[in-house]
Formats: structure tokens, C-alpha cells, sequence
């Protein structure tokens, strides 16, 4: 035999060698041999047999992806019954949600790792994935980091069809759309992208998916994974581009805006784009109260965030370069308080902010029952130890104080931290220029705002570029009677939130 011959054998037999391992073998007991060879055989895949006089099947599944219940009640016992009672079993019929005829290898594989039981017949190439997924999982709770007093207090859980479903309660309209994928070569999340068809811009939808689609990457263990890789990546941003919530009743309202949110399984935070930055100094308590308590409390949220990220550097410029700026009682009784203090004003602040910043992350990975407790005993011991010490004055630590009161009243974690790293900016500037370097820091921050888009849309929208309507739902919120329409920048032609009607007329009352 010549060489090329040989090699066109060795060829032809490899052809068919990777045919067998992507088809779904004839004989039950090789089928579930491979199997057992790919998860091993002390691992949590498990084999039941089902045999009569006329027919063998065996029964794949995992046993920590599967509910047991249905599996038995379901699959088992209904296979059972009807191999006792039927001569020629070509068919059968299963009372699961779901079945699917299976004809590839990694079609088994992928369902089976989706909690699927999979029924292989001796003597046939085709397999059937009956839907038994389940087991244990958290259910539907109140929400703990985003709290009201007054609203709804369902939360996500770690179940993407249970967040679905949550979705699906708040929006009954059949032009609610999902398109789902399974993302990672190794761990096969499950995403969904959910718009309104009609109200989202379709040009954002393909946009989203089309991001989506393109990711290539072993395992997505959080949302995060997909929020940094599908953001704007020509340009960076301490900002955050894409809004996250555990709340259903928080992205069903962003839906009905034109938004769409991205779900993925295995977290209970779901994303939402397009995001502006209204949409995340906006509490979702604010539709939940009277359009005047509300509109009062987004003022003050407003006022807060800005307090926030601004105060240090302020109180810093104003004592180093500005006290002329201060009322004569007023700087004569802060002299008073930083004589014997050994550091400048500058470095005094940035020491006190490190601190508190040492404590609030340790009463975050403390135990919830001391990590309150250590957070805020810490913060008052140390302020009046140092106080005592002479390491710092009694205005400094109110300044830090008020700053951190202030960072706790922005609803959105997220930005919250973007406020946090900006004001160390904005200390550093102040130390250096004084009240030049705050507005000078501060210009920098406004023009890098309004160079920034999340999915085509302008981050400062509606203020940059600028549409009147929708100021009604920015600083302040109207009357529901008065916000009639949807987002001009975000939503698509079908912009009508509201029909307009005729205002009643008085009743004329006769005696």
C-alpha cells in the first residue's frame, strides 16, 4: 500500500471515528458508558433502568441539578407504567413541561447539565430530554439592599425563570420579548434580553445582542461579567454605563420606558440599559409617594450626592487658601479647635477619609449581626480617640461625618462608589489650587460626562442635549396626570405613556 493511500485510510478513519463521538449511540449500555467515562463514575450522574419483555431504556440525570418529585412522579413511574401495559413501545407520552427529541452527543450534554433527565432506548440513535430541573434554590425575598417603606417587596433570586416570571407578573402583554443564550464554553449560563417590542428602539435591541453574541469566555459566575464586557469600550469611565437592580418592580418600570434589561442566571441582579444619570439618583420609592413628598426627597438626594463628593475638598480650600470666605466667628472658633494639631488640613481630611473607608468595608465582610455594630462603634471611638489625641479637630470630623451621611443617601451602590473615588480627586486638586482646582475638577467631571454614552444614548440626557418633557421626571416628579410620555431619547416612536383626556367638569348640584 502506498503512502498516500495509508493516508487517506487514516484519514476516512478519523472522519468516522469523529462522527461516533457527535452522534448518540445505538446500544444502551454503551451510551451509558461514555457518560459515565466523561462526569466519572463517583460522580453525582446518576442511572436508573427501566426493562420489559420487549424494550430497555435507561434513565441520565444529575442528581444535584434534577427536582426528585418530578422525576419519580413524572418520568419514572409514568415510563413504567405504560412499558407493563404496552406490546410495541415506538412512542411514549410523558407528563413533564417539557421533551425534546435529542440526535447529538452534545445535545445530551448540554441538557443534562441543564437538569434535564435524559431517556436512552436500547436499540435507537435518538435520545429524549424530559424537563426535570429543580432542586434546591432561594426563594422569592424582600430585597436588603434596596429597601422601601412603601412599594413592593419581592426581590430576584438566583433562578433565571423565576426572575422571568417576576418580570412577566409586572408586564402582561404578549410584546414582552426575551431571546435567550447560554454564554461560556465551561460554565453555559443561561442570559435573556428582555425589551418591549414597539417601545425599545430596535436599533439599541441589535446592539445589546449583538454585544452579547460576541462574547467568548469560559464561565460567567455574576452579572458583572457581562456588564464590563458589553459597556462602551472606547472610553473609560469611573461612571457607571449599565444600571443593575434586584428589583423586578424597578426593571418592569424601566421596560415600560424603552429600557431592556439582561438577566443572567445564577445572580440576582439584573442589568438595565440604556442608563442615564438620572436613572441612578432615582429610588424606586419615588413613584411610590405623593409627586410632592418625592419630588422634595430627589431635591435632596440631588443636593446629598453633590454635598458628597464635594465637601472635603471644599472645607479643605476654604481653610488653606480661602478664609477670608469664612465668617470671623466661625474661623477664629476653628483656629481654636486645630491648635496643637500636627498635620496640614489636607492631609488631616484624606487621613479621616482612609479611615472611615477602612471601617465601612470592614462592616461589610464582618458578620451582619457585629458588622454594624463594629462599623459605627469604630467610627465614634476613633473620631474622639483622635480628637482627644490631638491628631485631628473637632471640624474635620464633622466634615467627614456629614460626608459619609450624605454618600449613604444615593440609592444606587454603584455610583455611590464612583462618588467615593471622585472625592479623593477632588481633595487632592483643593490641597494643591484651593478653590480653583474644586472648579476646576469639577469642569473636568461635567465635560466627561457629557462625553459619554451608554448604547447611543447621552449620559446627561435630558439636560445635555436637552428636552423639556422629560424634566418632569429629573430633579422633581410630577403628577402622574402630567407625565404623558415615555423618555424622548431612550424610548421608540411609541412614546405615549398616557392618553390625554378631557378634564371633568364640574357636577352642577341642584338643592
Amino acid at each position: 500500500m502506498s503512502k498516500e493511500e495509508k493516508e487517506k485510510e487514516q484519514t476516512s478513519s478519523e472522519g468516522k471515528n469523529g462522527e461516533d463521538q457527535q452522534v448518540i449511540l445505538n446500544e444502551l449500555d454503551e451510551n451509558v458508558k461514555r457518560y459515565e467515562e466523561i462526569f466519572g463514575k463517583d460522580s453525582d450522574l446518576s442511572v436508573r433502568y427501566l426493562q420489559s419483555d420487549h424494550c430497555k431504556m435507561g434513565i441520565l440525570f444529575i442528581d444535584s441539578l434534577v427536582e426528585k418529585e418530578i422525576l419519580d412522579q413524572h418520568v419514572i413511574r409514568v415510563l413504567n407504567n405504560q412499558l407493563e401495559n404496552t406490546v410495541n413501545f415506538d412512542k411514549f407520552i410523558l407528563s413533564t413541561n417539557k421533551i425534546k427529541e435529542l440526535t447529538k452527543h452534545e445535545e445530551v450534554l448540554e441538557h443534562l447539565l441543564q437538569g434535564f433527565s435524559i431517556i436512552f432506548m436500547d436499540g435507537q440513535t435518538t435520545a429524549f430530554a424530559a424537563e426535570t430541573s429543580g432542586g434546591d434554590r432561594r426563594p422569592v425575598t424582600e430585597s436588603s439592599v434596596e429597601t422601601v417603606v412603601r412599594g413592593p417587596r419581592e426581590a430576584f433570586n438566583e433562578s433565571i425563570m423565576t426572575n422571568i416570571g417576576l418580570i412577566r407578573r409586572r408586564v402582561h402583554t404578549p410584546k414582552l420579548q426575551v431571546y435567550k443564550k447560554s454564554i461560556g464554553k465551561e460554565s453555559k449560563t443561561s442570559v435573556a434580553v428582555l425589551f418591549i417590542d414597539g417601545i425599545a428602539k430596535e436599533k439599541v435591541v441589535k446592539e445589546v445582542i449583538s454585544r452579547i453574541d460576541k462574547i467568548n469566555i469560559d464561565g460567567i459566575l455574576d452579572s458583572l461579567y457581562i456588564e464590563e464586557i458589553i459597556e462602551d469600550p472606547k472610553r473609560y469611565s469611573p461612571f457607571p454605563t449599565i444600571f443593575n437592580s434586584e428589583r423586578p418592580d424597578r426593571i418592569a418600570a424601566g421596560l415600560l420606558e424603552g429600557r431592556i434589561a439582561i438577566v443572567v442566571d445564577g445572580t440576582p441582579v439584573a442589568l438595565m440599559v440604556p442608563a442615564t444619570i438620572g436613572l441612578f439618583l432615582t429610588s424606586n420609592e419615588d413613584y411610590y409617594q405623593r409627586y410632592d413628598i418625592s419630588s422634595f426627597m430627589k431635591i435632596l438626594r440631588g443636593f446629598t450626592f453633590v454635598l458628597s463628593i464635594i465637601l472635603p475638598g471644599l472645607y479643605v480650600a476654604l481653610l488653606t487658601y480661602h478664609q477670608e470666605m469664612i465668617p470671623t466667628p466661625l474661623i477664629i472658633a476653628i483656629t481654636g479647635q486645630r491648635e496643637g494639631v500636627p498635620f496640614g488640613t489636607a492631609i488631616e481630611v484624606a487621613l479621616m477619609e482612609i479611615t472611615f473607608e477602612i471601617l465601612r468595608e470592614a462592616g461589610i465582610r464582618l458578620p451582619k449581626t457585629i458588622g454594624a455594630a463594629i462599623s459605627i462603634v469604630g467610627g465614634l471611638v476613633l473620631g474622639q480617640a483622635a480628637v482627644d489625641a490631638g491628631l485631628v479637630a473637632q471640624g474635620t470630623v464633622i466634615v467627614v461625618a456629614l460626608t459619609a451621611i450624605s454618600s449613604f443617601t444615593t440609592p444606587s451602590y454603584n455610583i455611590a462608589i464612583t462618588a467615593r473615588l471622585l472625592r479623593f480627586v477632588l481633595l487632592f486638586l483643593s490641597s494643591f489650587l484651593g478653590a480653583f482646582g474644586l472648579i476646576f475638577g469639577l469642569l473636568l467631571i461635567l465635560v466627561h460626562l457629557n462625553s459619554i454614552r451608554s448604547f447611543g444614548v447621552p449620559y446627561l440626557t435630558p439636560i445635555v442635549p436637552f428636552h423639556k418633557d422629560d424634566w418632569r421626571d429629573l430633579f422633581i416628579r410630577v403628577s402622574w396626570r402630567d407625565m404623558k410620555q415615555r423618555p424622548e431619547e431612550i424610548s421608540n416612536e411609541n412614546q405615549n405613556r398616557m392618553l390625554k383626556t378631557r378634564k371633568n367638569r364640574p357636577i352642577n348640584r341642584r338643592n
